[in-house]
């Protein structure tokens, strides 16, 4: 299995942004004393005038979790500290926002480092009219429709700076675009052109959850590569990033999608050298398909996608590009009192090869998450995981968290990793942790 096919069986933001300043509230019909006056609603006018034109700064989010690696083989202890702010204004059909975000991590014990970094997060300016919107800039671009493993989600940047760790919207980041949005009545039509390419905000090298270990000569998705040990780690990523087009429909009972995309994979796949593991992202088409319907009192979907181009390496250690086929059905309920969400989604890629591979050309595997929130919403407790079919590869993240306190969030969680040589649990199976945090949203 490829660098980026064995992250995907693991591996969509929510984008965000300023709406205008919500209007006074209506008083009750038959209240005098409350009726709006030529005064009053001359001064509420000026006042949201004023609002149009104001930009508004906030801190958006703030993270802070430190983790215990269990494992021999594994580092001592890990901290990550994040922080993101942004400011946004409207004035009239025009919409403007800026955001920076802040990350550091420190790993202590064999290897330690220390890291931080600045990155962008949605700058843009966009337009609103009343079918149609043209956003220009760094925004966050989410196509499909099911949880973690999306074939369609090709737009994005991929964070991978602490794996799959955190849910799949934190796992994603802006990229530089320009998006026209168009919307015919039930029918939306959605085509981004990515300028520039952008690729995968990736790991230090040394930390734990870098998808090269060369040091014992490992290559997440291939195994034990012996031209790994000490070779130099080098990221071929410029040009475009390419584009696509998707048209959706909602509503009728049954949400349907169709796209069409040719883009470079975020994720690295590493080409392998003499001395040297190169990280490439080679273009590839994407046609696509998407169902959401609600029966049975539960909500199913469906992604379905033939890819070209899909990377792999043959036995004789020479990079080539195949065809593939990705399959995705989940369903989302919940049993018994309601209050217990219940996700699943059954997730299948073949690589069409006729040739030995390194990787592994066929990947199956059942992905889900449980949530169950109770003592009147201040706690909740959660479980997602991950179960390879036909090959063992397994992933498993309890966590128990306090929401007592308004916008804040404390958890402790577990991550645990088990899988053959070539999964992703088999690779990370030492690097099992416990994980105390702290969240703030704003």
């Amino acid at each position: 299995m490829t660098i980026a096919l064995g992250l995907a069986c693991l591996l969509a933001a929510v984008p965000t942004s300023y709406a205008a300043a919500q209007d006074d509230a209506v008083p009750e019909a038959g209240d005098p004393a409350e009726a709006p006056t030529p005064a009053k609603a001359k001064k509420k006018a000026k006042g949201k005038k004023k609002a149009q034109g104001v930009w508004k700064v906030k801190l958006d989010e703030a993270r802070l979790s430190a983790d215990l690696f269990t494992g021999d083989s594994a580092p001592d202890t890990m901290a990550n500290l994040f922080a993101s702010v942004s400011a946004g204004m409207q004035s009239g059909a025009w919409e403007y926002a800026l955001g920076l975000r802040a990350d550091a991590q420190v790993q202590g014990g064999n290897p330690d480092f220390s890291r931080g970094r600045l990155d962008y997060a949605e700058n843009y300016a966009r337009w609103r009219g009343e079918d149609r919107r043209i956003t220009v800039g760094a925004q966050n671009v989410l196509w499909g429709r099911v949880d973690e493993i999306s074939p369609i989600d090709r737009m994005s940047r991929v964070d991978l700076t602490r794996l799959v760790l955190d849910k799949q919207p934190e796992r994603r980041r802006a990229v530089p675009a320009v998006r026209w949005e168009e919307f015919l009545g039930d029918y939306k039509l959605d085509a981004v052109w990515l300028p520039a390419f952008d690729a995968a905000v990736m790991p230090h090298l040394d930390s734990a959850w870098h998808p090269v270990d060369t040091v014992a000569g490992r290559v997440l998705g291939i195994g034990s590569v012996p031209l790994a040990i000490g070779a130099a780690v080098r990221e071929d990523a410029h040009g475009s990033g390419g584009g696509g087009v998707r048209l959706t429909r909602a509503g009728g009972g049954v949400d349907y999608g169709l796209s069409v995309q040719r883009v470079r994979q975020s994720l690295p796949y590493y080409r392998i050298g003499a001395g040297t593991l190169t990280g490439v992202h080679p273009y590839t088409w994407v046609v696509g398909g998407e169902l959401e319907t609600q029966k049975a009192g539960a909500t199913w979907r469906m992604e379905a996608a033939w890819s070209s181009d899909v990377p792999v390496t043959f036995a004789s250690g020479q990079m080539g590009l195949q065809n593939g086929w990705d399959v995705v059905l989940g369903t989302e309920f919940f049993p018994g009192d309601a209050e217990t969400r219940v996700t699943l989604q059954l997730a299948g890629h073949k690589t069409l090869v006729h040739a030995p591979i390194l990787d592994r050309d066929e990947v199956y595997a059942l992905t889900g998450e449980v949530e169950h929130p109770f003592a009147q919403g201040r706690w909740r407790f959660n479980l997602r995981f991950v179960s390879g079919l036909g090959e063992r590869d397994i992933y498993l993240n309890p966590r128990l968290a306090y929401l007592g306190i308004d916008q804040h969030e404390f958890y402790l969680a577990g991550h645990a990793f088990s899988g053959t040589d070539k999964s992703l649990g088999g690779y990370y199976q030492d690097k099992d942790l416990i994980e105390v945090g702290w969240r703030a949203r704003f």
